[in-house]
């Protein structure tokens, strides 16, 4: 029998990869049972409406205060209040692009394999290991929230959203699943590194800071990601090959 699976998502605009998340994850589904937990945090493009009238998609709200991040509190919130054991994290502009996604990360986890995802690489104060699943594809256990499993930045600075849980995992002896991460050449829109794929599931990377924080992805990446030469180009790209109608 298939583990039962909830996906879980934090959302605050941008409806067309919001939208794409919840159409992709029906696709690749599989035959197992789920839910999507959309955790939303302020939308206010359609998204939020357009998510309330999906039947397998449960809407959390959770109020965005000042310029906090607090995706990994927001995320917390998700996976509280899942109805499934196995969890299923993304980022909303991330999506699941092939069938066995769950099936290498999700299906594998036990006793000693407590973590699953896309291996991300860098070298962070707090973390002595140089890598760490990254929160826009993790897999794991709701019973493990709060001790292995922490979402939230705990550290300041010295490690990024969901990194703790890296940590916590290795620390405690345990395994982890980690799954190469990758230039998505499908969807290559002109940036040497992005937007990516591991495990079988696709991210975008930027995008959902783009609807936000505008002029500092500018800034950081020196103009070589904005809306018109990335994100516009990149939805396009996926509209074409997906043959979405938004």
């Amino acid at each position: 029998m298939l583990r039962p699976v909830s996906v879980i998502t934090v959302t605050n605009g941008g409806y067309f990869f919001v939208r794409l998340l919840v159409e992709k994850v029906r696709e690749f589904i599989g035959r197992r049972e789920y839910e999507i937990v959309a955790v939303d945090r302020g939308s206010k493009d359609g998204t939020l409406e357009w998510l309330k009238e999906q039947p397998d998609v449960v809407v959390l709200k959770k109020r965005q205060w000042g310029r906090r991040h607090d995706h990994g509190e927001a995320a917390e919130l998700g996976v509280k209040k899942a109805r499934h054991e196995a969890i299923a994290l993304l980022d909303s502009d991330a999506h699941p692009m092939e069938a066995d996604w769950l099936d290498r990360t999700v299906d594998k986890l036990d006793g000693r394999r407590r973590l699953a995802g896309a291996k991300f690489t860098d070298k962070h104060e707090g973390n002595p290991h140089g890598w760490y699943i990254h929160p826009h594809f993790m897999t794991f256990l709701k019973s493990d929230l709060g001790e292995l499993i922490i979402l939230r930045k705990v550290r300041g600075h010295a490690t990024d959203t969901g990194e703790e849980a890296t940590i916590r995992v290795l620390a405690a002896g345990l395994e982890i699943i980690a799954c190469p991460l990758d230039f998505c050449a499908k969807f290559a829109v002109g940036h040497p590194r992005v937007p990516t794929v591991s495990g079988g599931v696709f991210h975008a990377w930027y995008v959902t800071r783009l609807f936000k924080e505008t002029a500092t992805v500018d800034r950081e990446t020196g103009g070589a990601v904005t809306r018109e030469n990335y994100m516009h180009p990149l939805q396009e790209l996926l509209r074409k090959t997906y043959r979405l109608n938004y």
